[in-house]
C-alpha cells in the first residue's frame, strides 16, 4: 500500500527496524537522559533556535492542550486565529482551562490577511496570547507566521502556533518568526511512528509559565515538567525510547536530504498538474508545500473516491469537517515523496477517474513533468 495521506505518513524501513535498537529503561538509564536531550536539540536546530525543545509522550493534540494548559492562566482572553478546522479547535482548550476564547474566523480558502488583522488589533490587543495554525491541512494553505507573530509581538501578545504539518516540510525560523510555542509531532514531514509530539519554547513563553500566579492544573500537561533541570526527576512519566529512537533516526534521513525543497517541488508539481486536468485547488491563495486540497465534481464523493484508490493500492485523504465528502487531499509529505510513489499515484487517479467517465492524463503529465 502506497501512503499519499495527509499524516500519518510513510514510515521507511531504517526507522521501523530503530524501533528495536534501542533497548535500555529510560527510568533508570541515565544514559538514556542524554540521548533524550540530545534528541531534543536535534528537533530546535530543525527550525534554526538553540531555545529548548521537549518532547511529550502522546499524539501531536496532546502538544496543542498542553501548550494553552501551560500559559494561559484562568480568566485570559485568547485570540483563536481560524481560517481550518483546527484552528477553531483552540477554541475548546482555552474554554476547558477557563480562559476567554475570542474568535477570529476568516475564510477557510486564504491565508490570514494582514492588513486586516493589523486593523482589528489596532481595535482590540487585549489578548495574553494568540493562537493559529501554521500549516492548515484540511485547507491546504500554509499561513505567514512569521508576519503574524511579529505583528502580534508589536501589541505584546505571546503566540501558540500549530506547526504539526510543516515542521520539517516548511522554512520554519523558530527566533524570526517570533513564535513563542511552536508545536509540532512525529507523524507527519519527519515521517517518525505516531505517538509523540513536541514543543519549541521561546524565552518570553518560558518567563511567563515560571511566574503564574496559580499553578499549572495538570502534571501530565504541564510543560515544565519536561524540561531539563528538574531537581528529583529527568521527566515526569516513563519515556518511550523505542519511540524517540525511531524518531532520532528519522532526524538522520531528514538532515541527507534538503527537505524543504523537496516539499516545495512535489508541493508545485501536484498543484500543477491537478490544475493542468481542470480541477480546482480548493485554497485560493497561501499553498501549502506539505498538503494540496482539490474540490471534486459535484457527482463524485470523496468517500467513494478514496475507497476506490484503496482498491488499487493508494491512500490518499478526504477533507474534514464540512468538505470530509467534497475534497480530497494528497499528502507530498515527509516519506510519502518518491518518484516511485508518485507514478503509481497518478496512474491510480487516471484509472479512478476513469471509472466515473472523466477522462485525465495524470500520469502522462507527471512522466514529462521536470521537478526542481
Amino acid at each position: 500500500m502506497r501512503i499519499l495521506c495527509a499524516g500519518p505518513t510513510t514510515l521507511l524501513p531504517e526507522v521501523e527496524a530503530a524501533m528495536t535498537e534501542v533497548v535500555t529503561n529510560p527510568d533508570l538509564d541515565p544514559a538514556y537522559e542524554a540521548f533524550h536531550r540530545n534528541v531534543e536539540k536535534r528537533l530546535s536546530a530543525v527550525v534554526k533556535t538553540e531555545r529548548p525543545t521537549v518532547i511529550m509522550l502522546g499524539e501531536g493534540m496532546l502538544a496543542l492542550e498542553a501548550a494553552v494548559c501551560s500559559l494561559m492562566e484562568p480568566g485570559e482572553r485568547v485570540l483563536v486565529m481560524a481560517n481550518g478546522v483546527f484552528g477553531g479547535g483552540f477554541a475548546d482548550y482555552v474554554n476547558f482551562f477557563g480562559g476567554e476564547a475570542v474568535l477570529y474566523e476568516k475564510d477557510h480558502r486564504r491565508g490570514f490577511d494582514l492588513d486586516e488583522l493589523k486593523d482589528y488589533l489596532e481595535k482590540d490587543s487585549d489578548f495574553a496570547m494568540a493562537t493559529m495554525v501554521h500549516c492548515e491541512t484540511p485547507s491546504g494553505l500554509t499561513n505567514d507566521v512569521k508576519a503574524i507573530c511579529n505583528l502580534l509581538k508589536d501589541y505584546g501578545i505571546l503566540s501558540i502556533v500549530d506547526c504539526v504539518s510543516s515542521f520539517g516540510g516548511e522554512d520554519i525560523d523558530f527566533d524570526a518568526y517570533g513564535v513563542d510555542m511552536m508545536l509540532s509531532a512525529t507523524q507527519k514531514c519527519l515521517s517518525a511512528p505516531t505517538g509523540l509530539s513536541m514543543i519549541t519554547i521561546s524565552e518570553a513563553a518560558e518567563e511567563k509559565m515560571r511566574s503564574r500566579k496559580e499553578p499549572i492544573p495538570s502534571y501530565y500537561m504541564n510543560v515544565l515538567n519536561y524540561m531539563s533541570g528538574q531537581e528529583d526527576f529527568a521527566f515526569p512519566y516513563t519515556m518511550s525510547e523505542h519511540l524517540t529512537g525511531a524518531l532520532n533516526k528519522a532526524l538522520d534521513l531528514w538532515e541527507t536530504k534538503d527537505s524543504v525543497a523537496l516539499h516545495k517541488a512535489y508541493g508545485k508539481m501536484t498543484r500543477a498538474l491537478f490544475e493542468k486536468e481542470g480541477f480546482e485547488l480548493y485554497p485560493k491563495d497561501s499553498f501549502a508545500d506539505t498538503v494540496t486540497a482539490v474540490c471534486l465534481p459535484d457527482e463524485i464523493s470523496a468517500t467513494e473516491f478514496l475507497a476506490k484508490c484503496r482498491d488499487k493500492g493508494v491512500f490518499i485523504s478526504k477533507g474534514a469537517g464540512k468538505l470530509h465528502d467534497r475534497i480530497i487531499r494528497i499528502g507530498h509529505m515527509g516519506a510519502n515523496i518518491s518518484e516511485e510513489n508518485f507514478s503509481a499515484f497518478f496512474k491510480v487517479l487516471d484509472e479512478v477517474f476513469a471509472s466515473y467517465g472523466i477522462e485525465t492524463r495524470f500520469a502522462e503529465g507527471f512522466d514529462a513533468y521536470e521537478l526542481d
